[in-house]
């Protein structure tokens, strides 16, 4: 499974990683390495980072410092080696391991790097059709041709209240603006790239 590059490129690691100690006992490490690689995320100054290669580094090295003290289980039980974190696809795995259980631990930190990911903006013009619930609220958009596009509501935006208030409203119409990002799906343990809304105004 590939993670988005605004999680997933970090653990590509070109970086060279020196071996960490092992000392931490191994309770629920999974969630422990979450929680700390979440806690150092939220720390992240984004704004000051100026190219996703800088972002991608400094993701990387908050799950990389998170992993101390449990090398010894990630080795025995995930087959990946902190010693060759920057070789072949060990990163990428662990990586992999901190989205999945990110996404119960720390949802919120997840839909945050994934809305600082560069993408170009686009829009769409039109009436919500259809609305889905569930991980995340997916929205059925048609414009004035008949022409649907699937956006998905994963964080706050300009003006989401303004939408929440009138879903039910099937004839109000709104410009949605919206980048396409890569999600982590729990239930399908993957990622996908979808058109996630970053903006909205009423027209």
């Amino acid at each position: 499974m590939r993670l988005p590059c605004s999680i997933g490129a970090p653990f590509l690691f070109v970086l060279a990683v020196g071996a960490l100690s092992s000392a931490e006992k191994q309770v629920e490490p999974l969630r422990v390495i979450a929680e700390r690689s979440c806690k150092c995320i939220e720390e992240i100054n984004f704004s000051k980072l100026k190219s996703s290669e800088q972002r991608n580094a400094q993701l990387g090295l908050c799950v990389i410092k998170s992993a101390k003290g449990f090398e010894r289980f990630l080795l025995t039980e995930k087959n990946i080696d902190m010693d060759r974190i920057g070789e072949s696809d060990h990163g990428t795995r662990l990586g992999y391991l901190f989205g999945v259980e990110a996404a119960t631990v720390c949802p919120e930190t997840l839909a945050r790097v994934t809305s600082e990911t560069e993408s170009a903006q686009s829009t769409v013009a039109g009436r919500v059709t259809e609305t889905q619930t569930g991980a995340y609220t997916r929205l059925t958009v048609e414009d004035m041709a008949g022409r649907t596009t699937t956006l998905y509501w994963i964080f706050n935006f300009d003006n989401s209240n303004l939408l929440l208030k009138s879903l039910a409203d099937k004839t109000a119409r709104y410009e949605f603006s919206f980048a396409e990002k890569e999600v982590f799906f729990l239930a399908r343990k993957e990622y996908q790239k979808v058109k996630v809304i970053t903006g909205l105004k009423k027209i």
